[in-house]
């Protein structure tokens, strides 16, 4: 006859087996990953934004030979106006004028300058079609960001970010500056490449609408 203290040490020996070869007895480990760094920020926290260095590709796969052309998808959400430029300014509502040839920009309502802030920078190309040209016409406002923002193919930080011309990814935005906010060029003229800087960036900011129009003229 088997002792029951013999018993009970045997059925604690076959459950330390089962849970060393991976029986139901084993508890399962924890795995923790490593912190990565977030999408889009940059070493010193700020986020990456202003103009990019190449416009978004657009190229689309030929169809193979003998066979038809894919139908035309449209998107659920319309895509920004572009420049038209054969448009005059508007003659009503809120509107920004920006003047290449006197390095100006105005804020308007109607014909009326609410405020005037110049000089301020524009593109060191004027309409000659580069994507680094600051090119003339009636565009709209499509997005705003307020915050500091690491501008990585230029190696600047900027803000209050304010885009008009999305073809050539051109906005407005602050004189270049370190990473503390603080500016570091406040070059004006024909300086930029393609975007409107300025020293009252806020201004502008707290002035745009998404929509608003943007009349670029010599």
């Amino acid at each position: 006859m088997i002792r029951a203290p013999i018993v009970v040490a045997l059925l604690c020996a076959l459950a330390a087996g089962l849970a060393a070869c991976g029986g139901r007895g084993r508890v399962p480990q924890v795995t923790i990953e490593p912190l990565t760094p977030t999408p889009g920020a940059s070493a010193a926290g700020a986020q990456t934004g202003g103009k990019p260095a190449a416009p978004p590709a657009t190229a689309t796969a030929a169809p193979a030979p003998g066979e038809p052309a894919p139908l035309a998808t449209v998107d659920s959400a319309p895509e920004p106006p572009t420049a038209t430029s054969t448009a005059g300014p508007p003659d009503s509502g809120r509107w920004i004028d920006v003047d290449v040839t006197d390095f100006r920009v105005r804020l308007m309502d109607g014909a009326t300058v609410l405020r005037a802030i110049a000089p301020v920078a524009v593109g060191a190309q004027v309409d000659t079609g580069a994507y680094e040209s600051t090119q003339t016409g009636l565009f709209h406002v499509y997005n705003k960001t307020a915050d500091l923002q690491y501008d990585a193919p230029y190696r600047t930080y900027i803000r209050d970010w304010v885009g008009f011309d999305i073809d050539r990814a051109n906005g407005f935005h602050s004189f270049l500056l370190d990473k503390d906010g603080q500016v570091v060029d406040a070059s004006t003229g024909r300086v930029s490449n393609g975007c409107i800087r300025t020293g009252d960036p806020d201004a502008i900011y707290a002035f745009a609408e998404i929509g608003m129009p943007v009349y670029v003229h010599r």
